[in-house]
């Protein structure tokens, strides 16, 4: 039986088999033996961290530029090092490698194959640093680069030559920029940064407000070069060749010839690749005139890409582009059976439209029932309204695609390109349009946390049994016993989210860099958070505290409190009340001028929260056995001319434990603290100020406090040079205390039942 399985569609079982020895490699912690990092890869000397270095070699991507801030630009692209000096010593090593490298100016005007030389700092990429969290540098070793180069800004780059080592591909990219340059010249803002995206896949000029309005609808493919624009390229090219007086085979060689040059173009990206292998086998089968099985086409393309490269199986765009593929050639029958005709009878123009969403709607379907799996424990939200935004979508980015194509072939001729760019630009107001109707739904999108293994196993095993059996002889059925199945997973996961965390207080300080966002799970389930990061372009509530949040399954923040209105304890907030529900906001009332201040309060002001002015001796709500007070600022007292000294001081209490956050308190604050009748012997201490140098004042306090666990929220190689070795010595010098450094040791959870406090690093100490 297995046998003829496997001799029926050979290529795709040896997809599957591949795939599953990669993993069991990696898993097994073999595949690194197997493909060990040469010992003069350039990433072996950032681990050495000995200052700068000057590195030789050829920019061996495109430039991409972006723009910062009004005056401000970054540029980056990926550099082959050929030579490697220490920038003090003038040392030369052998090194070779790929490294990303970014400037945040340029005099030269940097391209494909031009040979520089550059001085600044060799790096790695982060590793995940917070549970749930994005691992950078696991991500772009899958993309070969294991190092970053940040260029001094004091040191102009120099150009030592410039000659293309492919000039097929230097050609690629003029290409590219032509077509880019075209659609910025004819359109602006959202509608020329989403045309550059569908079109190139150039995604830089997006904004984030944007991509979340796609990603909340459950239509981001849209914004991805992959198997979507494969097929508008061929529904395009096969539309436009058909009144053509020309044979099949060659109008079928020359859509073979398009989707390649497109590919080049668009710059050989992953997910392309997939897709142009995909429909090369396609039509390869038929010019040979043989019956092409998708199984096996799936198969091949999947054993071709993972031969070449086997990391891609990690990549989530590599799984959601086969398993959506293999959900239509496996189970859109199922679900949306071809009508037959009788002989000569044809469709209505009327029969044709409902016909054409009947298959777009069920094609949806299966796609994201099968990928459901890969999105929800990934991304942790599941939009269940999807299949309404692509029956919109779909047709209009066609019809987009379409007009596109035609602006490209007639840029010379005003009058007709005029009417071309009105179209595309009322398409682009009702794609928009109907996504914001989408998700104002309620229930458009929810968030489902991340799921347990043991949980997601049945989910999936679950899924492909209610696709595959045959019980069901209705489609309708199957797709309420597939609803159903999934209402009963989520159900499931609520309640162990729930159990996970019942009779336990937890708290997570999260790894944001140079400031502070700390989440508190209390025992009767809801939930504080006390700060969120930095704001704007390393919006750290975007891409530390929403993610993390939404892995937990957070929904509702019941309290958030702003220790002070600096941007490093505030900036990320503005976002998270984007993304939560906040049903009571905390902080010092103290005037403060800034932008990111004056945001927050705005965002306060439409969220119609419970507001409280912070003020030392008032409790906080009661949450089941816990009491949470606040020790600082003092009511009524004058503000501080250092902000910090205002910052809001917690106490909390469970049962036998006791923790204290200081948030950035300094001298006045502490002497205040320790002139107090306050309780001040503590299990836990959020280190003040990032671990900032204590006088004697802040000895005094350490003192006092006595903790046994310290927690330093701090970024790694900050220019504030926290924390202070006199204040690590202080600490140090508390018998029993243990400190924990956020910049070494990644999210710090702690975790108490009452009777003792427990402390888990996100990662050892390296």
């Amino acid at each position: 039986m297995l046998f003829n399985l496997f001799f029926k569609r050979p290529l795709f079982y040896l997809a599957i088999f591949l795939s599953i020895g990669i993993i069991s490699l990696h898993a097994a912690g073999i595949w690194e033996k197997i493909v060990p990092v040469p010992l003069d890869e350039l990433s072996r000397f950032a681990k050495k961290a000995s200052g700068d270095y000057i590195v030789g070699g050829v920019v061996d991507s495109d430039v991409e530029e972006k723009t910062l801030w009004p005056n401000q630009k970054n540029f980056t692209f990926t550099l082959k090092v050929k030579k490697l000096w220490q920038a003090d010593t003038k040392e030369a090593f052998k090194a070779e490698g790929r490294t990303k490298v970014t400037l945040h100016r340029s005099s030269l005007d940097l391209a494909y194959g031009d040979e520089v030389v550059l001085k600044g700092r060799l790096t790695l990429p982060r590793p995940r640093t917070n549970p749930n969290g994005f691992d950078a540098r696991l991500y772009w070793e899958r993309q070969g680069i294991r190092s970053f180069f940040y260029v001094d800004r004091h040191s102009a780059p120099k150009k030592l030559a410039s000659s293309p080592a492919n000039p097929v591909f230097a050609k690629a990219l003029d290409a590219k920029h032509y077509l880019s340059e075209t659609l910025h010249r004819h359109f602006q803002g959202d509608t020329a940064a989403f045309l550059a995206a569908l079109f190139l896949g150039e995604r830089s000029d997006l904004t984030e407000e944007f991509k979340e309005l796609f990603m909340k609808t459950g239509t981001l493919h849209i914004l991805a070069v992959s198997g979507f624009n494969i097929g508008f390229l061929c529904a395009v090219i096969l539309f436009l060749l058909k009144p053509l007086p020309i044979k099949r085979d060659s109008k079928l060689i020359f859509l073979l010839a398009a989707i390649w040059a497109y590919c080049l173009v668009v710059g050989w990206q992953p997910s392309m690749v997939r897709a142009s292998l995909m429909a090369s086998v396609w039509i390869g089968g038929k010019l040979l005139g043989r019956r092409t099985d998708m199984l096996n086409t799936i198969g091949f393309a999947a054993c071709i890409i993972l031969l070449i490269h086997p990391e891609e199986i990690f990549d989530i765009g590599f799984q959601l582009s086969f398993l959506a593929v293999f959900a239509l050639a496996r189970y859109f029958q199922k679900f949306c059976v071809p009508p037959e005709l009788l002989p000569n009878e044809t469709f209505t123009f009327k029969e044709k439209t409902a016909r054409y969403f009947r298959e777009l709607f069920w094609g949806s379907f299966v796609c994201v029932v099968l990928t459901l799996p890969v999105t929800a424990q990934n991304f942790y939200i599941v939009t269940p309204l999807s299949l309404i935004a692509n029956l919109a979508v779909v047709p209009i980015t066609f019809a987009i695609f379409f007009l596109g194509v035609i602006l490209f072939f007639i840029s010379w001729m005003p009058p007709a390109l005029g009417l071309i760019t009105v179209s595309v630009a009322g398409l682009m107001k009702a794609m928009v349009l109907s996504l914001n109707a989408v998700e104002s739904i309620p229930g458009a999108y929810f968030i489902s946390g991340k799921i347990p293994w043991p949980l997601w196993a049945v989910m999936t095993a679950g899924i492909i049994y209610i696709l595959e059996t045959k019980q069901f002889k209705n489609s309708a059925k199957r797709a309420l016993a597939v609803v159903s199945f999934l209402f009963i997973i989520f159900a499931a996961q609520a309640v162990f989210l729930y159990a996970a965390n019942f009779g336990k207080l937890r708290m997570t300080v999260l790894d944001v860099g140079q400031g502070d966002a700390i989440y508190i799970q209390f025992p009767d389930g809801r939930n504080m958070l006390v700060d969120g990061g930095k704001g704007l372009f390393s919006d750290k509530g975007r891409w530390v505290v929403s993610p993390f949040l939404k892995s937990k399954g957070v929904r509702v923040i019941d309290v958030l409190i702003a220790t002070h209105p600096q941007e490093d304890h505030i900036g990320g907030l503005i976002y998270i009340f984007d993304e939560f529900r906040i049903k009571k906001v905390i902080e010092p009332k103290r005037a403060y001028k800034s932008y990111l201040y004056e945001r927050f309060k705005k965002k306060v002001a439409k969220e119609r929260a419970d507001y409280r002015e912070a003020a030392a001796g008032d409790a906080i709500d009661d949450f089941h056995d816990v009491s949470v007070r606040i020790l600082n600022p003092y009511r009524g007292q004058k503000p501080h001319k250092n902000i910090n000294e205002d910052s809001v001081v917690l106490g909390i209490r469970y049962r036998g434990t006791y923790w204290i956050l200081t948030g950035d308190i300094q001298k006045e604050a502490m002497g205040a603290l320790l002139a107090s009748e306050e309780s001040l012997d503590a299990d836990v201490l959020k280190v003040p100020h990032h671990g900032a140098r204590l006088d004697v004042t802040g000895q005094a306090f350490i003192k006092r406090v006595s903790p046994k666990v310290s927690i330093i929220s701090v970024g790694e190689r900050n220019i504030y040079h926290h924390p202070n070795p006199v204040t690590l010595d202080i600490l140090k010098a508390v018998p029993g205390n243990q400190v924990f450094r956020t910049d070494e040791q990644g999210a710090i959870e702690v975790v108490s039942d009452g009777v003792s406090s427990y402390v888990k690093a996100w990662k050892p100490a390296a």
